[in-house]
Parts: C-alpha cells; sequence; structure tokens
C-alpha cells in the first residue's frame, strides 16, 4: 500500500510549547485509538500515524466514516459507510469485512475473540474476531441514531438504549439483566469496579447501576441551575467521576453519592469524553480548546487552541492525542507546561 505524505506541521501552535505535531486527517468526530506505537483515528477515512513523530504510516479512505477504532492485537476494527471492517495494523490491509445497511457512530467492543458492535439498526451484533461470520444477534432498540456503542467490562456486554441499560452474556448474547433509567436519551456508559456510570445524552441527570444486578444506586444532577444535556462518557479517578455538558462545564461528582463537587466553565459546549491520567483532567470544548484541570479541584492547568470544536481525547505514554473539528489530529504533551493557562 503506497505511503502518503506525512502533512504534519511543527509545535509551537498556541505559543505553549507542548504541541509535538498536528497531522490533517479530515474532520475528527471521535476519540483516536492508540496502540502499539500508532495513533489510529477516523477522519476522512481511517488513518495510522506514528505516535512519536506524526508520519502517516497507511490510510483507508473507505474505511471508517464517525466512529473510532477498536485495536486488538494486530487488527483494527472499525465501522464504516455501509461496511464494517477488520484490518491489518500494520498496513491496513483488509483481513475481512461485513456490509451493513446502517450507519455505525460508536466503536465496536473487542474481546473473547469477539466483536460486539451497533449501528442505526435495531440489533446488538456480534461477530467472529478472525473471521467476521456472524455469532449471535439480540434485537433491542428501535431503529435510528444511536449515540451509545456497547461496553465489554469483566465478563458482560452492557447496552443502552433511551435510558434502558441491557447485560448480557457476550457468547451467547443471553440477556443477563435490564434496568430502565428516567434518562431521555442515551450515551456510552462507564463500567468501573462493580458500578455502571450512564449519562442522560439528552437530559442533565447521571446515574450510578450495580454492574452486576442492575439496580440503581444514585441518581443525580449537578446542583448549577444552567446544567444542561449530559451526552458524554463520564471518566473515573479515585472516588470521582468526570463528566461533560453542554452548559460549558465540566462536572466533578462524588462517585458514591453522586453530589456535585466542583466545576469547570468553559467557552463552548463539552460534547467530549474526558480523559484522566497523573491527576489531571483533559477534554475538549466547542471553544476550541483542549481543556487540562486539576482532578482535585478542577483547576486549570493549560489549555491548548486548535482551529475547531475539539473532540474526546486519550492518553498514552505522557502524550494526549485528540482531533479536532479544524481537521487535524494533534499529539500534545500532557505535563503541564510552564505558565498554567495559555490561549
Amino acid at each position: 500500500m503506497p505511503r502518503p505524505s506525512a502533512g504534519t506541521e511543527g509545535s509551537g501552535i498556541t505559543g505553549t510549547g507542548t504541541v509535538r505535531w498536528r497531522v490533517r486527517v479530515g474532520r475528527v468526530h471521535s476519540a483516536p485509538c492508540v496502540a502499539g506505537g500508532t495513533v489510529y483515528v477516523v477522519g476522512k477515512g481511517l488513518w495510522a500515524i506514528d505516535a512519536a513523530d506524526g508520519s502517516v504510516r497507511w490510510t483507508r479512505p473507505d474505511a471508517g466514516f464517525m466512529s473510532g477504532p477498536a485495536v486488538v492485537g494486530d487488527t483494527v476494527y472499525v465501522a464504516g459507510q455501509h461496511r464494517f471492517f477488520a484490518l491489518d495494523a500494520a498496513d491496513g490491509h483488509t483481513r475481512w469485512r461485513r456490509r451493513m445497511k446502517w450507519w455505525s457512530y460508536t466503536p465496536p467492543a473487542v474481546g473473547g475473540g469477539l466483536v460486539h458492535f451497533v449501528n442505526g439498526s435495531r440489533y446488538l451484533r456480534t461477530l467472529d474476531a478472525a473471521t467476521g461470520r456472524r455469532r449471535w444477534r439480540r434485537k433491542y432498540r428501535r431503529a435510528g441514531w444511536n449515540d451509545a456503542g456497547p461496553v465489554l467490562a469483566d465478563g458482560t456486554l452492557y447496552t443502552v438504549d433511551r435510558g434502558t441499560v441491557r447485560a448480557f452474556d457476550p457468547a451467547t448474547g443471553r440477556l443477563r439483566w435490564q434496568q430502565s433509567t428516567f434518562a431521555l436519551g442515551s450515551a456510552t456508559p462507564l463500567v468501573h469496579d462493580g458500578s455502571l456510570y450512564l449519562a442522560d445524552g439528552l437530559g442533565y441527570h447521571v446515574f450510578a447501576l450495580d454492574a452486576a444486578t442492575g439496580e440503581q444506586r444514585w441518581q443525580a444532577w449537578p446542583d448549577v441551575q444552567s446544567v444542561s444535556s449530559i451526552a458524554t462518557t463520564p471518566a473515573i479517578h479515585g472516588n470521582t467521576v468526570y463528566v461533560g455538558s453542554q452548559d460549558h462545564r465540566l462536572y466533578a461528582l462524588d462517585a458514591t453519592t453522586g453530589k456535585t463537587l466542583w466545576h469547570v466553565v468553559t467557552g463552548g459546549c463539552v460534547d467530549s469524553s474526558p480523559a484522566v491520567a497523573d491527576e489531571t483532567v483533559y477534554f475538549g470544548s466547542d471553544d476550541g480548546h483542549l481543556w487540562a484541570v486539576r482532578a482535585e479541584n478542577g483547576r486549570v492547568r493549560w489549555k491548548v487552541r486548535t482551529g475547531g470544536r475539539v473532540e474526546s481525547p486519550v492518553v498514552a505514554d505522557g502524550v494526549v492525542y485528540v482531533g479536532s473539528r479544524d481537521g487535524y489530529l494533534y499529539a500534545i504533551d500532557a505535563v503541564p507546561a510552564p505558565g498554567a493557562v495559555s490561549s
């Protein structure tokens, strides 16, 4: 496969000295995936980029649409427009692919030799990871736009649709339990240490369920009058859950009770799911910045400006990788730069 030109630009974009490189990949709508020294991101197609220097290893214009990729071993799994692909992680060659009638907006969940994914149809689908053959499918929702992806954790596969959480046996598709919440929409949940945390999607509530039984532990909403829709996947650090809101804020909630601990105000909607590393919470805002705030109290460490809405970041080996609607993938040093804030 031909090796495209890199199209990278050097650091110093914002004056902070923290941007290592950026690569034009086309408008990004999802979080990248980092594996084996390579960053895989969906922009205009699927891109594989060297994590160290931003050079482009390969691209697949036909693979990838809006949903992020998943990488397991030497295979990249990603949903494109009406196709689901398994690609060789080293060179992007197709291992197998399956046709889809609906587009997918969320990354797949991969484990135990199986690939689980959802799209705009009514079904949760499971394929053999090695061959792409269908293992099983289960009807669990009405057809239409679906912002909540499947989550595989501790031997259970979780899905959400319009506030109803379901837990399946990943090998057979047998329903283990289901629980309805008062959520108005749906967002991909977080499963951590025996709890499932779910943001409302269209409303302003956050829920915590027992991951083994579905029993609701708490239901909370940030205690700020202007709170709006919370449509992000939560992140957790210690006993604190972090969620972004369309009221321009990132909220920190007590993981045991749901009580609001603090919030930080940005200049735009926070539709980016946060990531936490080294006592720092990283998240994007529609104000065009990647924000880095202290996990303990929300104090701003720094922020880096891009040319568009910033999507969900990932942190690997001391570097934050994040896409922007300006068409670039950025690699930014996670270590706080001298001088607390730049803009």
